[in-house]
């Protein structure tokens, strides 16, 4: 009898015709569900393995896309696929990726509801038809099904109504003997949490009929392990089971790989940030798995779909994280665990009871025997660093312990390596002492501290230009340091290294005088002798390489004359004239102020003044940069003091072009036109009274000066210009020595760019439109200008060398046009029109003509 019946119809577009299928299915009749086009394969059975279906006569992997493909989602494909195998519920789906071996696939997006006999049944998320593409594929699914269980009805993989594998179909079980313990059989069989209570635990209404009724005593692995036999009874109630977070660790060994978890049974890798994760919840997947304490944690770069984890609270049914959340990430990590020993109890993974893998449990160590090279050879292997201490500590429920005597050496790297011993029957028993470990993933930082000839103590950090200083390391360790490392951070890619062997617990480096490059980030770090490749934390200090303010010279009028002050524990004092000061110490004051040489250096007596000074110490040969890196100073009182002059007493003067018709070329330059004349102002600020100053002039590989005396700190220099480098020198007779000081120099270029031209129609040189210069191009002259006549018309005639003027007439246009208005200061006696005179833009109607003797010969330079 057909309890149901379905009218399916598909469109499958890449074989371009419908089919029309009856489908039926008898109420716990046997089924006939042959796969035919899908399967299960390299999974160890029919019902595990990597999905795949029958596509136009060729079996292909098949791949979910992405869109739509929500845990839901699949685990509903995923039931579908264990029935159409003939198999139970899905226990897990996992997202495989493969590198090496790829295979054409079918990328389906489907819709299931759980409910189908066959995928051929699911239906496309968008237009209820099938739809599918081959391509060459890196990923695959891989379903693993219960062989004899399943649930109905349910949305995940945790909950429905139970079915078992009879000889005549899937049938119900009964409600009676289906206790809490054959429900925790169930969960446990379906990879789930304990059991719940079911929002919906009613029993199914109904008459009785024959139904598998099971006897479970809680510990059996499979429900079919359970003691069982038919019975006419009434249907269990749908059960749900807590949701499954479970973990594994892939593509390594045992203890190592990937860290994946499954949620709702879909596996993936977890994600999330590290520096949220606890201890605990890497301890909970190493030991969850059977291993030891972690080791490490490492961020690994792999693109795909992740189970992103808050940790910022522990679960209510885990002890690993609160909030999974499905994702695409490039984050995942890779955990290494201990296979043999751990540390259990403490207050962290690197301390705590000491227990060792024995068979499939744990078991703790007698504190009797054990040494300090068996906790060296611990640490170590639990990359905990070195043994800070053991000790025993009492349990009054102490547990069964290890007969194994560990005899190492030190050297072992793993705890399972050192030479044992079996405890004899015989010997005394472990009683309720056990053995606790608190080991030092590093030791504590170092301290560091910055010495130099004038502070010898403190911390510092900041040493002088020139100051010899030092470094010292130290430690308050239990252990004596084999030796102290310290790096000077170059750049972010490079580092120089030092490594001293320490005196106590400290090692001092030493380094010349400072310069610019000892700037930077310095850390200090040691090791021990029985640990020598592992060093301790990092104790970072940035060193300061400040220029040298300690010297100076007052009441000289310059900072390179005067009376010597040095400053010392903070406080400027003169310097006492004393026997062993000369002109060698002098001279390096003047090195340090940057101040030339040393001119002289003299006694000056401030009898009776008696003043409070420093007395200086020398011990310098006169190249030192700086006059405390070869003396030291100490209070004093004297009446006498030290007076030094250097060379560079004097200010640099200033050079100006204060008029002439020049201008800045482009390589700074300034141009001149030929044949003009200029006005050059030296000056100086005000620093000492009188001297002279002199234009000195290179040119043509000569060398000559015009001098004039300072009025009021300047000079001024009218002349014809020659091409060549100009510059001003100041000359002042102080401290019985000449000095002299010169500006920078000033580059003059001449030009044959004259700045007036006559244009005529018959292209004659003296006699046609006068065109001026007016802001660098040339323009014809307004006639409106008043104060223009016959002698300014000479001027041009003269520079033009073309003789004298004969005559100057008006233009007169009919419109107005951009022209040059002259301003006049001439006599007519100047060499050149605008030397006398200047220009600017103006709008006329009316223009100059001049006209000339003739050409006489090429313009005139004076």
């Amino acid at each position: 009898m057909l309890s149901s019946q379905w009218l399916v119809v598909f469109k499958w577009p890449f074989v371009g015709f419908c089919c029309f299928v009856l489908l039926t299915e008898t109420s716990g009749a046997s089924q006939s569900n042959d796969p035919v086009d899908a399967r299960l394969v390299e999974g160890g059975s029919r019902c595990s393995g990597r999905l795949e279906m029958k596509y136009e006569g060729t079996w292909k992997t098949l791949t979910f896309k992405v869109t739509g493909s929500t845990s839901a989602t699949k685990i509903k494909i995923a039931q579908v696929a264990c029935r159409q195998m003939g198999c139970g519920s899905a226990i897990s789906i996992t997202h495989n990726v493969n590198h090496v071996n790829q295979r054409p696939a079918w990328e389906i997006e489907m819709m299931c509801d759980g409910t189908e006999r066959t995928l051929r049944e699911c239906r496309d998320t968008n237009s209820r038809r099938r739809v599918g593409r081959t391509f060459e594929t890196e990923s695959s699914q891989e379903v693993i099904c219960s062989d004899s269980v399943r649930f109905g009805n349910g949305n995940s993989v945790c909950s429905g109504s139970l079915n078992v594998k009879s000889d005549n179909g899937w049938a119900p079980v009964c409600e009676e003997g289906f206790d809490s313990e054959a429900q925790k059989v169930v969960c446990k069989e379906f990879g789930c949490g304990p059991p719940t209570v079911s929002k919906d635990s009613s029993t199914p209404e109904g008459v009785p009929a024959l139904l598998k009724k099971f006897q479970c005593k809680g510990n059996e692995a499979r429900l079919q392990d359970c003691a069982s036999s038919t019975h006419k009874c009434k249907q269990a109630p749908a059960i749900t089971c807590q949701g499954s977070y479970d973990v594994r660790l892939v593509g390594g060994e045992t203890c190592e790989g990937i860290l994946e978890g499954k949620l709702e049974g879909e596996w993936r890798p977890l994600a999330g940030s590290l520096a949220l994760w606890k201890a605990e919840h890497f301890n909970n997947v190493c030991e969850k798995l059977g291993c030891g304490s972690v080791l490490s944690t490492l961020k690994h770069n792999r693109y795909g779909r992740v189970w992103e984890l808050s940790c910022w609270e522990s679960h209510t049914n885990s002890s690993f994280c609160k909030t999974w959340m499905p994702q695409f990430s490039h984050k995942s990590m890779t955990v290494t665990c201990a296979e043999n020993v751990r540390l259990v109890g403490g207050l962290d993974r690197c301390s705590g009871k000491l227990e060792i893998k024995s068979g499939p449990s744990w078991a703790s160590v007698c504190q009797q025997s054990f040494t300090t090279e068996n906790a060296q050879v611990t640490c170590a292997e639990l990359g905990c660093g070195f043994l800070y201490s053991y000790h025993s500590k009492h349990y009054s429920n102490a547990e069964q312990a290890t007969s194994l005597v560990f005899k190492c050496r030190g050297k072992e790297k793993h705890l399972l390596d050192c030479p044992t011993d079996t405890r004899s029957a015989m010997e005394e028993d472990c009683g309720e002492y056990r053995t606790e470990i608190n080991c030092r993933e590093r030791g504590e930082e170092p301290h560091m501290d910055i010495h130099t000839l004038d502070q010898d103590f403190g911390y510092r950090s900041e040493v002088v230009k020139g100051q010899r200083f030092a470094i010292s390391c130290s430690t308050g360790s239990l252990y004596k340091p084999f030796s102290m490392r310290l790096r000077y951070e170059v750049d972010s890619d490079q580092a120089v290294e030092w490594i001293q062997p320490t005196v106590g617990k400290t090692a001092m480096f030493f380094f010349p005088a400072a310069e610019d490059a000892h700037q930077g980030y310095y850390n200090c770090d040691y090791n021990y002798e029985f640990k020598p490749d592992f060093f301790s934390k990092q104790q970072l200090l940035y060193v300061t390489v400040t220029e040298r303010h300690d010297v100076r010279l007052v009441d000289g009028h310059s900072r390179c004359a005067g009376r010597l002050e040095v400053e010392h524990q903070k406080k400027w004092s003169s310097v006492s004239y004393q026997h062993s000061w000369s002109l060698k110490e002098a001279a390096i004051v003047c090195r340090q102020l940057s101040c030339g040489a040393a001119v002289s250096t003299s006694k000056v007596d401030n009898s009776p003044e008696v003043l409070s000074a420093w007395r200086f110490y020398s011990d310098c040969d006169g190249s030192e940069r700086a006059l405390m890196e070869c003396g030291v100073v100490k209070k004093w009182s004297s009446s006498s003091t030290i007076e030094v002059v250097c060379t560079d007493i004097l200010h640099k003067p200033n050079i100006t072009i204060i008029s002439g018709p020049s201008f800045t070329n482009s390589e700074g330059g300034q141009m001149i036109s030929m044949g003009h004349s200029i006005t050059i102002n030296c000056s100086m600020e005000p620093q000492y009274p009188g001297g002279h100053f002199s234009v000195k002039i290179n040119s043509l590989n000569q060398t000559h000066s015009l001098t004039q005396p300072a009025v009021n700190h300047s000079a001024v220099f009218t002349f014809t210009v020659t091409e060549g480098n100009y510059s001003c020198v100041y000359h002042n007779f102080l401290f019985n020595h000449n000095f002299s000081s010169e500006s920078l120099s000033l580059l003059m270029n001449i030009t044959d760019y004259i700045g007036v031209m006559l244009d005529d129609e018959d292209s004659s040189p003296c006699s046609g439109k006068l065109l001026v210069d007016v802001q660098g191009g040339l323009k014809l002259l307004s006639a409106e200008s008043i104060v223009w006549d016959l002698k300014h018309a000479s001027v041009v005639c003269r520079q033009l060398g073309c003789g004298s003027a004969v005559s100057t007439n008006n233009v007169t246009l009919p419109t107005k046009e951009k022209m040059a208005r002259f301003y006049s200061d001439c006599d007519g006696s100047e060499s050149a029109l605008l030397d006398c005179g200047t220009t600017v833009e103006w709008f006329s109607s009316s223009y100059v003509q001049v006209n000339c003797t003739g050409q006489q010969g090429a313009p005139s330079m004076k």
